[in-house]
Parts: structure tokens; C-alpha cells; sequence
């Protein structure tokens, strides 16, 4: 039975020890990885803090990256670009605990369920995870969400 978002989910399954996910000293969200592909100055700067440690996608990150692609070379360009990462993938137990923080957090937050999903990966890693989406995951209380640096808001003055 998994707990609710005032108790601590319970352990992803005992093959997570062995898992490539452990690799990863960190997980990144789409928005995160979108300005380090556009070459955002920031990003660079960020990463240039970090440059020791990797950097670990969850599996729908990379899909929804993908997915942004125009055209098939865009989307060779964006695979080739993204292998440098591991792809962390779900755990046993992952798909009941997105489930659950959908449930408890759909109406009252406004959390989807591709970032329940994303987010049941993020807990399984038990490393920061870093997003511009503060909002939908910081509810999800037992993964540490940060956000990699302060971005302006587009479009406002």
C-alpha cells in the first residue's frame, strides 16, 4: 500500500540497486533540457557548475523532447544529442505511484499525468530533480525538486 504525500512512499523494488538509473546524479525535466539544447546562456552556466556529475533523463523526458522535433533529421539531431545521457527508465511500483499522486493532485494542483509520471521515476532515482515546474512537482513532497537557476519570464516586461 503506498502512503499519501504526508507519508513516504514505500522503496521502488530491490532491482533498482542495480539499475542504470544509479548512474545519474540528477534527473532533468523537458523544460530544463529545452534551454540546454537551445544553448541558453544560462544553461551553459549552470552546467558549467555541475560539469562533474551526470545528468539522467526519465524515459518520458526524452519522449517529449522527441516529440518537439519537426521533422525526422531534427529528431536524429535531438536522439543523437540526448544519447550522451542515461535514460532512466520505470521501476516496479512506479506506474501505482504516479497513479496516486494523480489522483490526490490532478484537481487540486493542476498535476498531469505525464509529470505524475516523471515524477514517480525522479523518486525511484532518490537525486535532485531539476525543473522550471516548481508548481506541479514540489506538491509531490518526498522528491527533491529544485529549479537549476532563476529564468525571466518570456514575454513580460
Amino acid at each position: 500500500m503506498l502512503g499519501t504525500a504526508s507519508n513516504t512512499p514505500e522503496p521502488c523494488g530491490p532491482e533498482q540497486s542495480n539499475a542504470p538509473m544509479n548512474d545519474a546524479d540528477f534527473a532533468c525535466d523537458t523544460d530544463v533540457l529545452i534551454e540546454i539544447l537551445r544553448g541558453d546562456s544560462r544553461a551553459g552556466e549552470w552546467l558549467s557548475t555541475i560539469e562533474s556529475l551526470v545528468i539522467g533523463i526519465p524515459v518520458i523526458v526524452w519522449m517529449e523532447i522527441l516529440m518537439g522535433a519537426r521533422d525526422k533529421q531534427e529528431q536524429r539531431t535531438f536522439a543523437e544529442l540526448l544519447a550522451q545521457y542515461p535514460i532512466l527508465h520505470f521501476e516496479a511500483g512506479d506506474s501505482e505511484r504516479a497513479r496516486q499522486w494523480f489522483g490526490e493532485f490532478h484537481l487540486s494542483h493542476g498535476v498531469g499525468i505525464l509529470d505524475c509520471l516523471i515524477a514517480a521515476i525522479a523518486f525511484c532515482l532518490r537525486k535532485p530533480f531539476y525543473t522550471f515546474n516548481l508548481k506541479h512537482f514540489q506538491i509531490i513532497r518526498v522528491i527533491d525538486v529544485q529549479a537549476p537557476y532563476v529564468r525571466m519570464q518570456r514575454g513580460r516586461s
